[in-house]
């Protein structure tokens, strides 16, 4: 490659101030002819979105619960979202780890980190994990048509 070319390469695949959703971009674009890989990362982005709503049921669930009902009631109701919530974001976690296992196994070419566009020692981080599911669902959002 020549100078130019690299650079570009080099800022398009392994730039880690890509967005959540740049990076989702180029690795939707690199696995698009791969049926495992979409496969892999429809799992993920779903795991993700339940997730989301998971920790929004729960904030608004018990911030709405504290205004009719207290004590044990609050605290079973509290335990039981919060027990929904950890096994949201642990499924999240497990298949964002499937994902990247399986992109770095079998494209030598993408990017350093895979999926997760923050520090790639960050994915060992839950609460990493669940800002970076979060900022690649706003960015979704915000990129829908309107």
């Amino acid at each position: 490659m020549a100078g130019r070319q690299l650079e570009d390469y080099v800022m398009t695949y392994f730039n880690p101030d890509l967005s959540a959703l740049d990076r989702f971009n180029i690795i939707s674009r690199l696995v698009c002819q791969d049926e495992v890989a979409v496969s892999l990362l429809e799992k993920l982005i779903s795991s993700a979105e339940h997730y989301f709503s998971k920790v929004v049921e729960m904030e608004t669930r018990v911030r709405l619960a504290r205004l009719r009902i207290d004590g044990e009631e609050l605290r079973e109701l509290t335990e039981v979202l919060d027990k929904n919530r950890t096994m949201a974001h642990e499924a999240l976690i497990s298949d964002l780890h499937v994902f990247n296992r399986y992109l770095m196994k079998n494209y030598e070419d993408a990017p350093v980190g895979g999926i997760f566009s923050k520090d790639p020692d960050a994915i060992r981080n839950r609460v990493a994990v669940a800002d970076w599911a979060g900022e690649l669902l706003a960015a979704i959002y915000q990129e829908r048509r309107k």
